[in-house]
């Protein structure tokens, strides 16, 4: 945890930098409680990783492998995860609020008590996923898909975001 508690340090002193892990083998490390706020991963392999407690908010995942990770409990509110790969993820307690995850791999992934308000699972075998329960404000849907996220945010303000029905449909 030595690692991650200097990159935390590292990161609240540096809290609009962009974090440029493109690409990186992460895959099995220890990342408990890692602030990888609006870190770019795309293509990143996170397979097996520790994230529980983690924040990934505003991450760009597109094309990352978290096929067997472990993110209980993981912040990854508005996170863009087109093509990312779930596979036995255990998203337990995970915060998706506003994530879009378009085309995702979501075999045995689990998303109980996740949640999903506004999550868009469009393109994606929801089905193939354990623990998504109906009615909880998770969507399918195409528009999603297309729309362009607004993906300007700063840090500092997105950090007290509570959402609200309104916030998740745009409303």
């Amino acid at each position: 945890m030595e690692g991650v508690h200097a990159w935390n340090v590292w990161r609240d002193s540096q809290p609009l930098t962009e974090v440029d892990l493109r690409g990186a083998d992460l895959g099995g490390m220890d990342l408990r409680g890692a602030d990888l706020w609006y870190a770019r991963l795309q293509g990143a392999k996170l397979g097996g990783a520790l994230l529980s407690g983690a924040i990934l908010d505003r991450a760009d995942l597109t094309l990352a492998d978290f096929s067997g990770a472990n993110c209980y409990e993981t912040r990854m509110r508005g996170v863009i995860a087109d093509r990312t790969r779930f596979r036995a993820a255990a998203m337990v307690g995970a915060d998706l609020t506003l994530a879009r995850l378009l085309r995702c791999e979501l075999e045995c992934a689990i998303f109980t008590d996740a949640t999903l308000l506004g999550t868009n699972f469009w393109g994606s075998d929801h089905e193939a996923a354990l623990g998504l329960q109906p009615n909880t404000g998770w969507i399918v849907e195409e528009a999603g898909a297309v729309a362009e996220e607004r993906h300007t945010v700063d840090r500092r303000s997105f950090h007290g975001f509570e959402p609200t029905p309104e916030s998740a449909t745009g409303g």
